[in-house]
């Protein structure tokens, strides 16, 4: 699996690393990684002879971990560290290799940093040292944890090409993986979340709909390992101040609560305009008849999903109507649907692709089939659940 396309800053010291190539095959990590020249660090270590400094090579293997692996991962003990011959900061570019493997839930890596790609090269370089050395500079091995609980953020995103590449950083930054689903736009947004750089980018043509998008999301995200997945919205509306509060909320479940619910985003403003708010109320009225359950925002974007669960069933609506099918059918099998309140921002300049009269057609024809559905499947497969599956 070949890497391509990193060739920007991607290391947490400012642009002193820029990964040109990574490719991941079996449990090996082979990379080429360019040093800037003229960065600021090597002026200070050291004058007149521009030396790598040890504890950057560290933060060169976590970043080269985490663009293989499509997680976010950091460095929790170094095992071992070795460094046989100064990184010289003025070559073009320097070769790492990576061995990677599994203990539990962290992953021990052992990394070779080398000055020289050929053994024609490593030949010279001995001469020159008057040795046998090899053309190995540094060998570090690491003990290495997954960041998030096993939790991602998606991002699913239709035409916001002013604000998905702000939102998307902003979740990095965060510390947390973010997968980003392009439905079909046709704005530039695309370009710009590549711009964001992250880790994983679902893209297709044609726009097919906020819940296709997030249920694109789900598969990718499983693809990668997780358990858990947040939704946040692309338009600038959700803030990380309200997903801390759903993932503190989540953190304090057992294991087996976490695998047994949805943790939903309750908005403090609901809705932009009286269209969105009537459209709120009548999905929490329908909801409460379909599940027997309140709830006071059935149509929050935001919320943490159990991915084990979500990808065992084959949902129908592919637009907002998705929303609704969602809590619906996943309290029939026993899922607890909690609630946290969030504050949300509606910016002057924010994208709604919410369409009154189509999407509260196709929200009202859910809501439809879900009544008709609890009659004869829901209420009593709710009672199973109640019943037997304690």
């Amino acid at each position: 699996m070949l890497i391509s396309n990193f060739l920007t800053d991607t290391m947490k010291s400012a642009g002193l690393f820029r990964i040109q190539d990574c490719a991941f095959e079996g449990n090996t990590i082979k990379a080429h990684v360019g040093i800037c020249k003229t960065h600021w660090i090597l002026g200070c270590h050291f004058p007149g002879k521009p030396i790598v400094p040890g504890a950057l090579l560290v933060e060169l293997l976590e970043e080269l971990c985490s663009v293989a692996l499509k997680r976010r991962l950091s460095v929790a003990t170094i095992k071992n560290a070795r460094f046989k011959r100064p990184l010289d900061a003025l070559v073009d570019s320097v070769r790492v290799e990576v061995n990677i493997s599994k203990q539990e839930d962290n992953l021990t890596a052992e990394a070779n940093f080398f000055l020289t790609d050929t053994k024609e090269e490593a030949a010279t370089a001995a001469a020159e040292a008057g040795s046998k050395a090899d053309n190995k500079a540094a060998s570090i091995t690491a003990v290495l944890r997954y960041n998030g609980h096993d939790l991602c953020f998606i991002v699913p995103f239709y035409n916001n090409s002013k604000t998905v590449a702000g939102v998307i950083k902003s979740i990095q930054d965060f510390g947390y993986q973010v997968i980003a689903v392009n439905d079909g736009s046709t704005d530039g947004s695309c370009k710009e979340a590549r711009e964001a750089f992250p880790y994983q980018l679902v893209s297709y043509d044609k726009n097919k709909g906020k819940g296709y998008a997030i249920r694109q999301g789900f598969k990718r995200a499983a693809e990668c390992g997780f358990k858990y997945a947040l939704v946040f919205d692309a338009d600038g509306q959700h803030t990380l101040s309200g997903a801390e509060s759903l993932i503190e909320k989540w953190k304090n479940f057992s294991e087996k609560d976490r695998y047994r619910s949805i943790v939903i985003g309750s908005r403090n403003r609901r809705g932009a305009d009286s269209g969105g708010v009537f459209a709120n109320n009548f999905s929490n009225f329908w909801l409460k008849v379909q599940t027997l359950r309140a709830l006071q925002d059935t149509q929050s974007g935001m919320r943490l999903y159990p991915l084990n669960r979500i990808m065992k069933i084959c949902f129908l609506g592919n637009r907002y109507e998705f929303e609704t099918e969602v809590l619906v059918r996943m309290a029939w099998r026993g899922i607890s649907l909690v609630e946290v309140p969030v504050d949300v921002i509606y910016p002057k300049d924010r994208v709604s692709h919410f369409r009154k009269r189509a999407d509260f057609a196709r929200i009202s024809v859910m809501n439809t089939f879900l009544t008709i559905g609890a009659l004869f499947y829901g209420y009593p497969r709710m009672l199973f659940e109640r019943l037997f599956r304690k």
